[in-house]
């Protein structure tokens, strides 16, 4: 009765280590299904849209501080490139926003969120505070594009809530500079006044000397100056209207870039753009490639570069075709 209870439990044990060594394989195999690149042209599977979940506190694994503070720490470095370097610094700004968006894709929001709090103590200490909103900004901007890549929220309303809040959040700074600085709103309306000035007489100039002096006084001119003096009124909501037009091209660069390399390092998302604009974009880039010269700029690695990634989008075109 022993032996077959002890070889009872032998076989048990068996058993448990060999559905161990399967969920480990299939485990292994689903990560690296998971690691696909994808590209423009082959777009991936994505899921159902899942619902959000709530964004609780809870204590974070070993691997999630790890990852986070990594992470966040190339973001810091980012930011303290784009601060001291004399010349090309802006362009890696448009990089901090990637790496809060894949902190959200692989860990979720709340690591995110850890992770840009960290992000925002190294800045204060390296930095001093006047550097804090700036990267408040990009970070935030980085968790909003993670999550809305993560559920697969349609591309125009990413782009419509990121312009929108995006213009919000520089309406309420400069309101709160304003407050802080003690400068009344009547001196900045009258500085634009003079701006506005001056951009009359330099385009009157211009007109007369290109002979559209006539039409710019009784055509043009007036609706200008309507339209002006409807935004000098309403001045608040004028501003709001000039803040979203500007970042408008702003924010679908920076999805674009985003959206580029987060799918570059195998996450699963929604490409962006999709359909005509995508089959645009890309023969545009085929005929960038075409005009680049073998030698002299050929020969350097970014144009090397360049011409791989835009072959491998063909790759990837082909094969969906067949």
């Amino acid at each position: 009765m022993r032996a077959y209870k002890t070889l009872a439990s032998y076989n048990g044990q068996d058993l448990l280590k060999e559905h161990d060594t399967k969920e480990e394989f299939f485990g292994l195999i689903e990560e690296a299904q998971e690691a696909e690149l994808t590209t423009p042209g082959h777009p991936p599977k994505v899921e159902k849209r899942a619902g959000l979940h709530r964004l609780q506190a809870r204590r974070l694994t070993a691997i999630e501080i790890a990852e986070g503070a990594l992470l966040a720490d190339i973001g810091v470095i980012f930011q303290l490139a784009a601060i001291y370097l004399p010349v090309g610094g802006d362009v890696l700004r448009l990089l901090i926003p990637i790496v809060f968006a894949i902190i959200v894709l692989r860990r979720g929001l709340y690591v995110g969120c850890m992770s840009l709090c960290v992000a925002l103590f190294l800045i204060g200490v390296t930095t001093g505070p006047s550097n804090l909103i700036l990267m408040m900004l990009e970070g935030l901007a980085g968790l909003f594009l993670g999550v809305t890549m993560k559920y697969r929220i349609h591309q125009l309303i990413i782009l419509f809530l990121g312009i929108t809040c995006s213009a919000f959040l520089l309406f309420a700074l400069f309101i709160l500079i304003d407050l802080f600085t003690g400068i009344p709103f009547t001196d900045l309306i009258q500085s634009l006044h003079q701006a506005y000035n001056s951009f009359v007489s330099f385009m009157s100039g211009v007109a007369s000397g290109i002979g559209l002096g006539g039409w710019w006084q009784h055509t043009l001119f007036p609706k200008v100056d309507t339209l002006a003096k409807l935004a000098f009124t309403y001045w608040w909501a004028g501003f709001y209207l000039l803040n979203w037009v500007f970042l408008c091209p702003i924010v679908i660069v920076v999805y674009y870039i985003t959206n580029l390399f987060v799918r570059m390092l195998g996450h699963k998302v929604v490409p962006f753009p999709g359909g005509i604009l995508d089959k645009l974009l890309y023969r545009t880039l085929r005929t960038i490639v075409k005009l680049i010269p073998k030698r002299g700029i050929g020969k350097h690695w970014t144009a090397q570069a360049f011409i791989k990634e835009v072959r491998r989008q063909g790759i990837g075109r082909y094969r969906t075709k067949s």
